[in-house]
């Protein structure tokens, strides 16, 4: 419990400390400073939590480029942050989250609307930041899951590929997350609910139980990028991609 209190102490003032010196660069106007930062920014929270990530393959360098990822945790947020340069697109009601959605605005997140009459006008954001050379982090199965199975990815998070954006395809990157090992022990099945935050789970006390635990060891595996013309459809394209990701962590 003493290490939790710590943790969660340094935590507060570190995410404090950052959203103000992040605030700062951006009013600079310096975005590679604040991408840079941003990152560290996570690289640090890992650090406190006890979060250790290691990545196999490499974003590729070709734009425009959408991330899909499985989600299992609010850790999963950590892992994009530390490793890559992405924008999140969380879901809409956090932006009514105090703090938290201080934080998403900070990071230029891109919230989703899942209602009809905002589908386009999230679409339209999201061409708008890809046009402009951002990388965008996309959790297709459209909510966390419980860490056992990869839920069905939604083909209609991926209708923005049917759009050409600076006049090339959409190229999508899976980007798998899996966690291995608490203490560096291998996670078994009554372990998940430690890391994996979903259903009716209150983030406070799941957060509060989690910072309790040892060193927790997670991996990000980037596979090749693939675009909405392989395959013909959305629906084959999300297929596809759900596939991949299953494939991924049934050798984990």
């Amino acid at each position: 419990m003493i290490k939790a209190v710590f943790r969660i102490i340094f935590l507060v003032l570190w995410i404090l400390l950052a959203m103000m010196i992040l605030w700062l660069i951006k009013k600079s106007g310096k975005k590679k400073y604040a991408e840079n930062f941003t990152k560290f920014s996570f690289t640090v929270i890992c650090v406190i939590i006890g979060l250790r990530v290691k990545v196999e393959g490499e974003i590729i360098s070709i734009r425009p480029l959408l991330l899909a990822s499985n989600h299992i945790s609010y850790l999963d947020i950590m892992v994009l942050g530390a490793k890559t340069s992405a924008l999140f697109t969380p879901k809409s009601d956090m932006g009514e989250w105090p703090v938290i959605s201080s934080i998403c605005k900070l990071l230029n997140s891109i919230f989703i609307e899942r209602s009809n009459n905002k589908i386009r006008e999230v679409q339209v954001k999201i061409h708008e930041a890809l046009v402009a050379g951002e990388v965008i982090s996309l959790f297709p199965e459209g909510t966390t899951g419980n860490g056992r199975h990869v839920l069905p990815f939604k083909s209609s998070l991926f209708s923005i590929a049917e759009e050409k954006i600076n006049g090339r395809e959409l190229f999508i990157q899976p980007a798998i997350i899996s966690y291995t090992s608490i203490g560096a022990l291998p996670i078994d099945s009554t372990q998940w609910p430690l890391i994996a935050w979903y259903g009716d789970m209150v983030l406070i006390p799941h957060l509060w139980k989690l910072l309790q635990l040892g060193r927790i060891d997670a991996k990000l595996t980037l596979l090749p990028p693939v675009t909405l013309s392989q395959f013909g459809n959305r629906k084959q394209l999300a297929s596809y991609l759900h596939g991949e990701t299953v494939a991924v962590l049934q050798k984990r």
